[in-house]
């Protein structure tokens, strides 16, 4: 029975694997984690106070069609992926496909301001050491999505190649969030790529493009560095929203890390603005949820204070060379109302961390912490896939 009631931090992580087409997987994503799902859509203050009101006007209807047409054209193995979500959870998919069209909604209306519920933080760590290249990622949420989170390892195989990338197969394990699609918050595949994403609120969005969620899925079947960017540029529609993508593949032989900046194109560009920045063996990089590089105005005031706090906190640091140096910066609650872990013992607080994952490439493992990673062990130590 869904109750709509927020819990206190659960220490679960819970893992489905999973194998079959799209439709199968999401069915099985949405199944397993039913009653999740439904509960999290009966939290969701956004859902409900913002985005069903506008979808049920006639022009959010229009820009919630043309943007539904649009991944159909690029990506309709995802739609049908989300479809099954939505049938194994039995909830109605216009609710999923709302979440994953986020703000674009509410901005392309410009009928009122985007919801001050907002996400406010995911801050990412990257260290390229030659005995240590560590990926650490703080997932940050609203508290209505504390305990609902579940990871995925997926193996899908199409019998016909799939969507404008022609992919057959694809294999990756991924953080999702109750009724979302994997890839968008911390993920790995089995070509060795491994990313994490941070959200930025983009005062320019566009509709009827593709949603940032859309993109970072597709990201999940890339092989390489080259079809990593191709994905991510889009070329013949572009990105809707912004995000920030920090990813590297393990058989690279550059061993080089990757920063892109993602935003919808300022001079409406049939495709997304990249800012790609490199982070070499013997660097390191810190990124929150702001434009570090892209000119473009943000729409979200407390998740560009929250980016300044958290970034002030990094420079107190040495630069870290180790996974122990990577947990006490994660954890680090320091920052006064805006701290790196975001906690605040109260149930009340609107954003919380619920999740905290350190990719180490030279052990190959991905650790996974519910908890604060400076003062807990990890849940899980997941072995990374491989071809």
């Amino acid at each position: 029975m869904s109750s709509g009631k927020i819990l206190p931090r659960r220490q679960a992580v819970p893992v489905l694997y999973t194998r079959g087409t799209h439709y199968e997987v999401g069915f099985d994503m949405g199944r397993t984690f039913g009653s999740m799902i439904k509960n999290f859509l009966l939290l969701s203050k956004t859902l409900i106070e913002t985005y069903l009101p506008l979808y049920q006007t006639p022009k959010g209807k229009q820009i919630y069609n043309e943007t539904l047409e649009s991944v159909k054209d690029s990506f309709p193995q995802y739609i049908r992926e989300l479809e099954g979500v939505a049938d194994g959870a039995e909830v109605e998919f216009h609710k999923l496909f709302l979440l994953h069209l986020d703000d674009i909604l509410p901005q392309a209306l410009k009928l009122q301001p985007r919801s001050k519920n907002q996400p406010t933080g995911c801050s990412t760590i990257i260290v390229n050491q030659k005995n240590c290249r560590l990926l650490g990622h703080t997932e940050d949420a609203l508290t209505e999505a504390l305990n609902h989170y579940y990871f995925v390892v997926a193996h899908i195989i199409s019998d016909k190649p799939q969507g404008k990338y022609n992919v057959k197969e694809e294999h990756f394990m991924s953080l999702c969030y109750a009724g979302h699609l994997p890839g968008y918050t911390m993920n790995q595949n089995h070509h060795g790529l491994v990313f994490s994403v941070n959200t930025i609120s983009a005062e320019l969005l566009r509709s009827g493009k593709t949603p940032r969620h859309f993109l970072t899925r597709a990201l999940l079947a890339t092989s390489n560095v080259d079809d990593a960017f191709r994905v991510l540029r889009d070329a013949g529609v572009g990105a809707a929203d912004a995000c920030s993508i920090n990813f590297t593949f393990l058989a690279d032989p550059r061993q080089m890390f990757y920063n892109v900046e993602m935003a919808p194109s300022p001079e409406r560009k049939n495709e997304s603005l990249l800012s790609i920045k490199e982070i070499p063996l013997g660097e390191h990089n810190y990124h929150v949820n702001q434009f570090d590089r892209i000119h473009e105005d943000q729409a979200n005031a407390m998740m560009v204070d929250s980016s300044v706090s958290r970034m002030q906190t990094f420079g107190t640091y040495k630069p870290p060379m180790s996974e122990q140096d990577v947990r006490h910066m994660l954890g680090d609650v320091s920052g006064g109302e805006y701290c790196v872990w975001r906690e605040n013992g109260s149930c009340d607080e609107v954003v919380k961390t619920i999740a905290v994952g350190i990719f180490d490439l030279s052990a190959k493992t991905m650790s996974l912490y519910s908890d604060n990673p400076s003062e807990t062990e990890p849940h899980c130590r997941l072995p990374l896939l491989f071809k």
